[in-house]
Order: structure tokens, then C-alpha cells, then sequence
């Protein structure tokens, strides 16, 4: 990911949210739920580095 697609928390909870929501729907398609459920889960190891990195400067920070 380059530094210009780069995302901030907010902004990939918000998608991550928002594709979850999906499946709470009515319109169930197995297409394109397992559209949805690949960008979820991409979303969320998205989401699991940036709070890695998040971490690790607040360690850098505390040391």
C-alpha cells in the first residue's frame, strides 16, 4: 500500500463496519458475500497492522 492509498483507523473501522453491516441485510447473495467477507478480511488484517505499528511507536516512545 502505498503511502497516498494509505488509510487511518478511522477510516478502515468505518469499511470494515460497513461491510459487516452488509451481511445483516435482507438481500443475501452468496456471490457477493463472499465478495464482502474477502474485503472484510482484508480489512481487518489492514486494521491489525496499523495498531502493530501503533504499538510498536508507543514502545519506541515509552523506552
Amino acid at each position: 500500500m502505498t503511502m497516498k492509498e494509505a488509510k487511518n483507523y478511522k477510516t478502515l473501522k468505518a469499511e470494515l463496519d460497513e461491510a459487516l453491516l452488509w451481511f445483516e441485510g435482507d438481500d443475501l447473495d452468496v456471490d457477493k458475500a463472499i465478495t464482502q467477507y474477502e474485503h472484510a478480511l482484508k480489512l481487518t488484517k489492514e486494521l491489525e497492522e496499523y495498531l502493530k505499528k501503533a504499538e510498536n511507536s508507543i514502545k519506541k516512545l515509552q523506552a
